[in-house]
């Protein structure tokens, strides 16, 4: 019998494709491996501390992960539907990257059980890897046809750019090949030139240590310089996707202002923020990291209370917010007030001691 198509099959067992979920599949074995290219990225330190995928390239970039199998599916969903961009804002807030305003893996998760129940019925195995350490997400985006690999990185298809995310299902079943496509970025470099730190300067690569996504949701502590480069980006950063042209349409509307008070993050406990975000990556899910976060973007994009809430914050059992308070404090030229309000010869963190005093010798050397 001949093989069918994916789109076909999913018609003829009435499989609904929900609204901006794009599918393709590709044939195994496949010989697709890209476990040297995740090992070259680690082995130059491109990935920074990344764990994820770079904890066992291996097998996470080895397209034939199951002798049973005969395709993998690809899913892409757009996530951008119904979403607005965030470049407007005001004093006191802070943005959250598109991708991070609720869980947009939701549906994609949704979808996949749906195609797993189905194929389990018909007694047939399957494997899905949906945001997984286990399986490049991207490992057969391009020979499904579904788009390509950007200067950014990111995977692109035509009128989606960027904005999407990609899940795969591994099943017992043989499709029809998906015919291939030629897709390419060409001349274009917008997202290179958009990028706030120079992370994307060689193409189709991307530096981990540069990238402010990464650094917002790193356990390390954030480099000095990286700190400014932040701006008032609470969560993931979207300069790069914006640029994209293919992802520029009627829905990205930048008088549309979504973002949270940096204040109520700082005066909410860290429990409660680990359930209000939780689909975030937040580091050992300890909400602390978060308030680093917004104690950064409120140092970059102060309000009149700034201060207040900075000097609060001294107070902080985390060693790690006491640590940014400091700078918050820096940053807003509000350094010699910490002596009225901290004494820091009680500190017995030397990481913040550290921070206090490289701080105060940065000050009085420009004296």
């Amino acid at each position: 019998m001949e093989d069918i198509n994916i789109i076909n099959y999913f018609l003829e067992n009435d499989i609904d494709i929900p609204n901006g979920m794009s599918v393709s599949v590709v044939d195994l074995p496949s010989e697709v491996d890209k476990s040297f290219e995740i090992e070259k990225v680690k082995q130059e330190k491109r990935h920074a501390n990344m764990k994820f995928t770079f904890s066992n390239p291996n097998y996470s970039g080895l397209g034939d992960k199951f002798d049973w199998a005969l395709s993998c599916i690809v899913i892409s969903y757009s996530y951008l539907l119904n979403n607005q961009s965030n470049i407007s804002y005001s004093p006191g807030e802070g943005s959250i990257a598109s991708f991070a305003k609720e869980d947009y893996y939701l549906p994609l998760k949704n979808f996949i059980d749906e195609i797993k129940f189905h194929f389990e019925l018909k007694n047939l195995k399957t494997t899905e890897f949906i945001d997984s350490p286990q399986h490049y997400d991207r490992l057969f985006f391009e020979n499904s046809g579904l788009g390509w690999q950007g200067k950014s990185t990111m995977m692109l298809s035509p009128g989606i750019g960027p904005w999407q995310l990609i899940g795969n299902i591994y099943v017992e079943k043989k499709f029809s090949k998906e015919k291939q496509n030629t897709y390419s970025c060409g001349s274009c470099n917008l997202c290179q030139i958009s990028c706030p730190t120079g992370a994307l300067d060689e193409s189709y690569k991307l530096d981990s240590n540069k990238c402010i996504s990464y650094w917002l949701q790193s356990p390390e502590i954030i480099p000095h310089d990286m700190r400014s480069k932040i701006g008032n980006r609470f969560y993931g950063c979207d300069e790069c996707l914006l640029s994209c042209p293919p992802g520029q349409n009627k829905n990205i509307n930048i008088r549309k202002n979504e973002s949270v008070n940096l204040i109520e993050i700082l005066n909410t406990d860290s429990d409660s923020l680990v359930e209000k975000f939780n689909w975030f990556y937040i580091p050992k899910r300890n909400g602390d990291y978060l308030k680093r976060n917004a104690l950064i973007a409120l140092a970059n994009n102060p309000v009149e209370k700034s201060k207040e809430i900075f000097l609060k914050m001294l107070n902080s059992d985390s060693e790690m917010i006491r640590l940014y308070s400091i700078w918050a404090l820096w940053k807003i030229d509000e350094f010699e007030s910490i002596s009225e309000f901290f004494l820091i010869e009680n500190e017995n963190s030397n990481l913040v001691l550290d921070e206090y005093q490289r701080l105060n010798k940065m000050i009085y050397s420009n004296k």
